[in-house]
Parts: C-alpha cells; structure tokens; sequence
C-alpha cells in the first residue's frame, strides 16, 4: 500500500508539471437556469476537453488565461478567457443561448431522425448511455502500460490509474456484460416462444421424443446451432432436423434415458 502511495504522490507531481500548473475546477452549464448535458467543453490552450453531465456539471484543469470552448448543436458556440477570478473561486458558470436561423421558406420534412436530415457524422446512431460514455472514456491498457504512458506524458494520466486501482473500470465492465447478457437472454426467450409456437408441442413431444416439460430447455439448446438463422428464413426442415439429430446429445446431458 505504502509504495503505491509513494507511485501516486510521484505521478501526481509529474503530471502536475506536466500540465504547467494547471489547476481543476468546477463548472455548470445553463440555459435559461436549466442545467444542459451533453456539451462539449474543450481548452483550445492545452487541446484537452470534457463533457457536462445529466447535472450540466463538468471539471476541467485550466490556468489563467486559457480559452474554454463550449458548444453543442441546440447552442451557440460559447468561448471564454479564465481569468485569475476564476481561479480564485475554483468554479465557473456559462450560459448558452439557443441557435435561432431566420429562413425565407420553410420545407417540412417527416424524418425519423432530425441527425440524419443534417447529415451529421454520427447520425442513426444510437446516443451512449452513461455507462457506454465511461467505459469509452475508461483506458483499455493494463495498470503497467496506463503507467508507463503517464510517465511518459502520453494521453490518459492518474485519471486513468485511478479507474483501474479504485476498480471502476471493472465494475463497469462486469455492469455492461451483466447488462448485455440479459438483453441476450430476453431475445432468447422470445425466439424460444416463436419457435415452439410455429412447431407445436406435439412435434417435441412425438416426434422428436422430448418430455413436454423440457420444450424450452431443448430449444434453447439448439439455439446456437443457427437454428433462430434458419428459422427466419423459413427454412424450417432444417430446423426440425436439427431438433431430430440433437435430441440424443440433449438427453445424455440431462442424464436422461432414451426410450
């Protein structure tokens, strides 16, 4: 504990030099004294940016004199110099005024999505969540290379560390893939109902010779043999012959005898 302690208080004061003595402070992003998500702020100084929170909320490190640059689609550009008043009280707050545009004739156009009627670059793309965002921003090196590169000035730093020793990244990691296994898991159980409705029961129970109360079981076996693939393509022959030739497999498993 004591020599990561004494890595971190050096990484600390390497990247402090490194920023030459830029300090964090706080910020708030408002329109009309609701707070906005979702602004870019980046320091045109240092080339170094983040993102408002759900809270407009953001934190950003800065030296006297340096420009900030605020903007997003629904608003006006924003810049502004940090001044030493700034600095003092550690905290900022900027207001963005919507983007009005003045048009001589106005053509109304049904689309599913107004990004795609701009033509933005990641139009029909569906936003990150909170989640998504952090495990983006997270660095995918391990705590040996995430340090090197700190000390080496590369991009990343004791923001980087600091995820991967506190176990954030981890969890979020495990978050997301409990997260994607339910939705896989749902999928499953609506292909498991499709497929047992359009066969039938007698077709399990008679033909292939599975006990009625193992139906789902079965077919969720026989998922990742393409079966859902085959089915939508209504292929269904081969589906019933994959439930016919795996049946044996299926019971050995279940330490079942077969009749």
């Amino acid at each position: 504990m004591n020599r990561l302690y004494l890595i971190l208080v050096f990484l600390i004061s390497l990247n402090l030099s490194a920023q030459d003595n830029r300090t964090a402070i706080l910020g708030k992003v408002l329109n009309q004294s609701n707070p906005v998500e979702n602004v870019h702020i980046i320091n045109k100084t240092s080339n170094k940016g983040t993102i408002s929170n759900k809270n407009g909320a953001f934190k950003i490190t800065v030296k006297e004199n340096d420009t900030l640059q605020f903007s997003d689609i629904q608003f006006k550009t924003k810049t502004i110099i940090i001044t030493k008043k700034d600095l003092q009280t550690g905290s900022i707050k900027v207001n963005l005024y919507n983007k009005t545009n003045e048009l001589q004739e106005v053509v109304v156009v049904k689309r599913k999505n107004i990004a795609e009627g701009l033509g933005l670059p990641n139009a029909g793309k569906k936003p990150l969540n909170k989640l998504e965002r952090n495990l983006n921003a997270y660095s995918q090196a391990s705590l040996p290379i995430v340090i090197l590169a700190t000390l080496l000035g590369q991009q990343g730093g004791l923001d980087d560390i600091y995820n991967i020793i506190s176990g954030n990244r981890k969890r979020d990691r495990k978050l997301k893939s409990l997260i994607d296994q339910e939705k896989q898991n749902e999928t499953d159980r609506v292909n498991v109902q499709l497929i047992r409705t359009h066969f039938k029961e007698d077709f399990f129970i008679y033909t292939v010779k599975i006990p009625g109360k193992y139906i789902d079981d079965y077919i969720s076996y026989c998922l990742p043999k393409e079966i859902v693939f085959l089915y939508e393509r209504d292929r269904f022959l081969e589906v019933m012959d994959i439930f016919i030739q795996n049946r044996e497999n299926y019971l050995t498993l279940r330490n079942k005898p077969i009749e």
